[in-house]
């Protein structure tokens, strides 16, 4: 039997004879010599690239001015913005793990995301984060299919976010957008920055869309995956044209089966959306912060919505970049991005390696010993080896999800009235406490006490 709490506390969903959950494979020596490769790659990239940096130019000496005549209380206040990120993050996956069960807290939550951050920043465009993120939620007590869900809601609600940000900060910084007019040189090919972040835009914003849009529309489903798979497939541009219908049919559902369950949980799924967007609006503001701290760059011709927006067109740019963590193409377009705000390519340095050193290597850093601190606690732990096993959790525990998301949904269509009472009930019991009433003989008592008064058998009178 699996047993899927409502975060409401309203609602204990009992679900019998389901199909077995998912199991998580162990990783081959092979899998570890990939991520140490990895790890070497991250290392030689960085250094590598930081080193021809600083120096050519004068580079070296401008970012030692800079660092010495530094406002470092600013600096500790990007330390702080970061621990609220670190705080929302882990607040979201501790949501989403309450829809599921009562006995989930917010350290678990922690320990997961970093986890979960360490593997991302060690596979290329973070492909690896999620399967360790579904083994340690295994680990810590959540049934493998519900840690199925937890993800895929997440991925879909950080999607949404992010195309609400970048579509505002289109809106709203135009002009500034505009103006961006540094372009790359390959050779005799020059690139414009702003075709390529237009372009990572229209990729982000399609991506989301064609999600929602084939997880609603079942006839666009079916031609997408019949008819141009099979067509690619007729004119030899796929070459297995029946694996890849059978991988699109499940991830398609996959998004159907999570976003009924987001619709089931109107007010959580808000509230998710609202931490998102928060994270994603004091993230964004760190390499503007970060400038902030170097006197010798001159600000006053900008503001920091300025840097947030332009900070979202990196994140637009550097979202599928092949190589672990972005190592050297997140500092590369920095640094092209930038300039136009801090004035040259020179000052631009400087805030990049306090921005990527807090951003990245901090969290890399707090992911390992997390990591390191989890697998003394659960000796015979072991993650999976790599994104295709994500998808393969997904494909065996698709039957119980869609139908704890089908109990779910109908038993989450609610009344205005109901709504608001489960509303302010969701601190009350998604933290444990619980409100107290007195009681007819003036004595201080739980609500849920009341209860089992009113639902106690009367005894039957004389």
């Amino acid at each position: 039997m699996v047993l899927c709490y409502n975060i409401y506390g309203l609602k204990r969903l009992n679900i019998m004879e389901l199909p077995q959950s998912a199991s998580v494979s162990k990783p081959t020596k092979s899998t570890r010599k990939k991520y140490g490769l990895n790890i070497l790659i991250i290392l030689v990239v960085a250094i590598s690239f930081t080193a021809f940096t600083l120096l050519t130019d004068d580079n070296l000496k401008a970012v030692i001015e800079a660092f010495a005549s530094a406002n470092y209380w600013i600096i500790l206040v990007i330390f702080f913005m970061m621990l609220i990120i670190f705080l929302l993050e882990s607040t979201n996956l501790f949501i989403l793990a309450r829809l599921y069960t009562t006995r989930y807290n917010l350290p678990r939550a922690f320990n997961n995301y970093f986890i979960g951050v360490f593997f991302s920043h060690l596979t290329p465009s973070g492909t690896g984060g999620q399967f360790a993120q579904a083994y340690t939620f295994k680990r810590q007590g959540i049934e493998i299919a519900s840690a199925a869900s937890i993800l895929v809601m997440h991925f879909l609600l950080s999607q949404i976010a992010q195309v609400i940000f970048g579509v505002l900060a289109l809106i709203f910084r135009y002009e500034k957008f505009l103006l961006i007019t540094e372009t790359i040189q390959l050779g005799n090919f020059r690139l414009p920055i702003l075709y390529i972040s237009l372009a990572g835009f229209l990729v982000n914003f399609l991506i989301i869309f064609s999600i929602i849009l084939l997880a609603k529309w079942r006839f666009l489903h079916r031609v997408l995956i019949v008819g141009v798979v099979g067509l690619l497939g007729k004119i030899k541009l796929l070459k297995d044209p029946e694996t890849i219908k059978n991988n699109l049919h499940i991830q398609i559902e996959n998004f159907r089966i999570e976003i009924k369950r987001l619709q089931a949980n109107t007010a959580v799924t808000t509230v998710l959306i609202g931490l998102f967007f928060l994270r994603l609006l004091i993230g964004n503001a760190i390499p503007y912060v970060a400038a902030m701290a170097i006197p010798t760059i001159d600000l006053s011709g900008t503001n920091i919505f300025d840097g947030i927006f332009m900070t979202a067109y990196l994140s637009v740019i550097t979202y599928f970049a092949p190589l672990p963590g972005s190592v050297g193409v997140s500092e590369f377009f920095f640094s092209y991005l930038f300039q136009s705000i801090f004035g040259s390519y020179q000052q631009t340095i400087a805030p990049q390696l306090i921005w990527r050193g807090f951003t990245f290597y901090l969290t890399t850093l707090i992911g390992a010993v997390s990591l390191f601190a989890f697998r003394i606690g659960n000796k015979d732990v072991s993650f999976g080896k790599n994104s295709e096993s994500f998808v393969e959790i997904q494909k065996s525990t698709i039957e119980i999800r869609r139908q704890t998301a089908e109990i779910m949904f109908s038993s989450g269509e609610l009344s205005s009235v109901n709504l608001r009472n489960r509303f302010s009930r969701l601190a009350r019991d998604f933290f444990g406490f619980k409100k107290k009433r007195v009681d007819r003989y003036g004595k201080v008592v739980h609500t849920d006490e009341l209860n089992k008064r009113k639902d106690k058998p009367k005894k039957p009178g004389p």
